[in-house]
């Protein structure tokens, strides 16, 4: 019973940082752990602050700790640039603080998903996590995951430019790390010194489109063309292999071919190729879907037409 009592008041000191409640005693370990934002694939702490490169979609960061004194709370607010990755989820899969746990406060977005969000805090691409061990320590040195976060492209992207900073929320005090909302804790309610690594993102990915147009209606015989412009996105760089579809496979089909087939893109760059589809008097009329396929042999970006042939 004295550990769950000792729960509960922890449960309330953990979020003292942030509210109107006493402050977080600090302790002084003699040497702080490090907290940091890491590739998604690791359990540690990069030796420098990571720099990422992603597609346009989703993307997922992780928070880690290492070389932590014990501890079995913490309280952890993630920043980004929403316009540009807009923070979409948290996992707690693989957590050193396991189950049983409890999960103080989550909120994303300044939406509540758990308890509540805290004014000054939390606001658009802001990600509040507070997770408190029931019943047991994290013992030193503590390293592994604390959680990730998986954020979305942000509605502005292109706006508001292709890269943002991964950093903690700014505005705490007695925390972990003072000023900043990262709190680590013992179970004494005690927080525990802990360095902070940050990160950096950018895009690195492409696009593809067909224009003037994405509908057309030829008639047998027509040899219709159309620009397909390939533009990089951050700093994407790299050679764009093109080919060509078309849907439905029928007796005779229309022939769409790219020239070049080849183009090449630097950051910031943007190249053309021409689609043409070349159809005969033989060939058998109906609906039919184009489509132009660009890979640099890790993203495959497209885009597609309808063509209607008609017997005229």
């Amino acid at each position: 019973m004295r550990k769950y009592s000792a729960l509960i008041s922890l449960m309330l000191t953990v979020l003292s940082a942030f509210a109107l409640l006493p402050a977080l005693p600090v302790s002084h370990a003699q040497t702080a752990g490090t907290v940091c934002v890491a590739d998604v694939s690791s359990t540690s702490c990069p030796p420098a602050p990571a720099s990422f490169t992603g597609p346009l979609g989703q993307n997922q960061f992780a928070i880690n700790i290492q070389n932590s004194d014990r501890f079995n709370a913490f309280d952890v607010s993630v920043k980004t640039d929403p316009f540009v990755l807009e923070p979409a989820s948290i996992d707690l899969t693989g957590s050193l603080i396991h189950d049983p746990r409890q999960i103080v406060r989550e909120c994303i977005n300044n939406n509540p998903v758990v308890g509540s969000c805290i004014s000054g805090i939390d606001d658009y691409g802001i990600v509040s996590l507070a997770v408190t061990a029931l019943g047991y320590d994290i013992e030193a040195p503590a390293s592994g995951r604390l959680f990730s976060i998986t954020y979305n492209t942000g509605p502005f992207f292109s706006e508001s430019g292709d890269s943002t900073p991964i950093t903690f929320q700014t505005g705490c005090t007695n925390t972990s790390n003072n000023g900043f909302c990262v709190t680590i804790a013992d179970g004494t309610g005690t927080a525990v010194p802990e360095n902070l690594q940050e990160a950096t993102f950018t895009f690195r990915d492409f696009t593809l489109r067909i224009s003037p147009t994405n509908f057309l209606i030829i008639s047998k015989g027509a040899d219709p063309t159309f620009t397909l412009t390939l533009t990089s996105i951050g700093n994407f760089a790299g050679t764009i292999t093109l080919s060509t579809s078309v849907d439905p496979t029928r007796t005779h089909p229309p022939s769409p071919s790219v020239n070049p087939t080849i183009i090449t893109l630097s950051p910031g760059s943007t190249s053309t190729s021409t689609l043409t589809v070349t159809t005969t008097r033989s060939t058998t009329v109906g609906r039919y879907v184009i489509s132009a396929i660009g890979t640099d042999g890790v993203l495959t970006r497209f885009d597609s037409l309808t063509l209607f042939i008609e017997n005229r």
